[in-house]
C-alpha cells in the first residue's frame, strides 16, 4: 500500500551522507524521528537514495512509516543495490516527510545517521546533514574549519567530502600548526553528486613536518567553491578509525 501524500505542502529537506563502496565499509542507516516530536501520534514516511556523479538516484529504496518512538536500522547490502560506480562511493540520500500532520514546530529537516563499519571494527559514524536548498547562518559560504586534525607517524587524520549538489566543487585544505605555521594543499576538484576520500597528508605535502614540532596537533581550513559537506576521521597505521566528526560551521 502506497503511503498518502504528506499534508505539509512541501516536503521537508532531504538530509546527505556518505555512500562508500561495500568492499570497504558495510553500511547501515539508522532512522531515530522520535527525538524531533513531542507527538504521540506523529508519523513519518522515510525513502533512501543512492547518487555518484549524477543527480538521477542509482536506486532507490522506500522505507515505509515510522511513528514516534519507533527506531529502524536499514542495511544497505541486504537492499541489493547496485555499488557505486567510483572507488571513492557517492551520496547517501535520506528523505523523511512528517505524514499525520504538519509539525507543530519549525523542523525544516530530520537529521539521521549512516554507520559505517570497516572489516577491522572502525568506521565513520556520519551525521546526514541537509544542504541543497538549505540556507546557511554564517557569513561565509566557502570556508569550513577543522579546530584540531593529527599527523604524525602514530595517528592520521583523514578527509572525507561530500558533494551533492549538481555541479563540481574545487576545493582547497590548508594546514596550520601551533606557532603558526601553514601548508596548502594543490588544489582539486570533487565532483558533481560524488565523494572524496583520503589522508590528509596526502593531499598537503610536507604536513607532518609542518606539525612535528606541536606532536603532529594542528589545524586545517576547508575552502570550497560551492556547499559541501566534509567530515574528518582519525586513523593509527593498520587500525581502526578512533574518532569522526564534521567541521564547524555546518550547515542548518
Amino acid at each position: 500500500m502506497e503511503d498518502p501524500a504528506p499534508l505539509i505542502p512541501e516536503p521537508w529537506l532531504p538530509t546527505y551522507g556518505w555512500w562508500p563502496p561495500s568492499a570497504d565499509y558495510a553500511v547501515r542507516v539508522v532512522l531515530s524521528p522520535y527525538h524531533h516530536s513531542v507527538d504521540p501520534g506523529a508519523e513519518f514516511a522515510f525513502t533512501l537514495r543512492g547518487y555518484c556523479g549524477s543527480s538521477t538516484p542509482l536506486w532507490e529504496h522506500e522505507v515505509g512509516r515510522l511513528g514516534l518512538g519507533e527506531q529502524r536500522v536499514v542495511d544497505i547490502a541486504a537492499l541489493g543495490v547496485p555499488e557505486p560506480p567510483d572507488p571513492a562511493g557517492g551520496v547517501l540520500e535520506i528523505d523523511s516527510v512528517r505524514i499525520d500532520e504538519p509539525p507543530v514546530r519549525k523542523v525544516p529537516f530530520i537529521g539521521m545517521w549512516i554507520d559505517a563499519k570497516d572489516d577491522d571494527g572502525g568506521g565513520y559514524l556520519i551525521p546526514t546533514i541537509p544542504i541543497r536548498g538549505a540556507g546557511k547562518t554564517i557569513a561565509r559560504d566557502d570556508l569550513q574549519v577543522v579546530p584540531g586534525i593529527l599527523s604524525s607517524d602514530e595517528v592520521e587524520t583523514e578527509i572525507l567530502l561530500v558533494n551533492p549538489v549538481d555541479e563540481a566543487n574545487e576545493v582547497r585544505l590548508v594546514a596550520s600548526s601551533a606557532d603558526g605555521l601553514v601548508s596548502e594543499g594543490r588544489p582539486f576538484e570533487v565532483g558533481p553528486w560524488s565523494a572524496h576520500h583520503a589522508d590528509l597528508s596526502r593531499r598537503i605535502p610536507r604536513l607532518r613536518r609542518l606539525l612535528a614540532a606541536s606532536d603532529g596537533l594542528g589545524s586545517l581550513a576547508i575552502y570550497s567553491t560551492g556547499r559541501i559537506l566534509p567530515y574528518f576521521a582519525f586513523r593509527r597505521p593498520g587500525q581502526p578509525i578512533v574518532s569522526m566528526d564534521h567541521p564547524a560551521p555546518i550547515f542548518g
